[in-house]
């Protein structure tokens, strides 16, 4: 029971001591607290543009299950495309 009582009169004494800004240093004792989300950008970079690939899905008798991309000019997303080289026509999509 004196342990308790002792730890508790320590505990109680540098918290007061905290509070108070008697902390060695001079760095007064606090909590962490969440602020948030403080990053900004701060680069000037312009954003990277649109890129546009036409995706043409590959025939059935073609020994490939991944379908046929390549680049394309601007338009309109799902719009239909064709590729150089490639049989069929495709579909207008964003490249991430």
């Amino acid at each position: 029971m004196r342990k308790i009582l002792s730890s508790l009169t320590i505990l109680l004494i540098s918290c007061s001591a905290a509070t108070a800004g008697d902390f060695p240093g001079g760095a007064p004792m606090s909590l962490a607290q969440y602020q948030g989300d403080t990053r900004t950008r701060t680069d000037d970079r312009r954003p990277r543009p649109q890129r546009y690939v036409c995706v043409v899905p590959p025939r059935q008798s073609d020994d490939r299950n991944r379908p046929y991309v390549c680049r394309a000019d601007a338009g309109r997303v799902g719009g239909t495309c064709r590729c150089q080289n490639v049989v069929g026509t495709g579909r207008l999509d964003l490249d991430f």
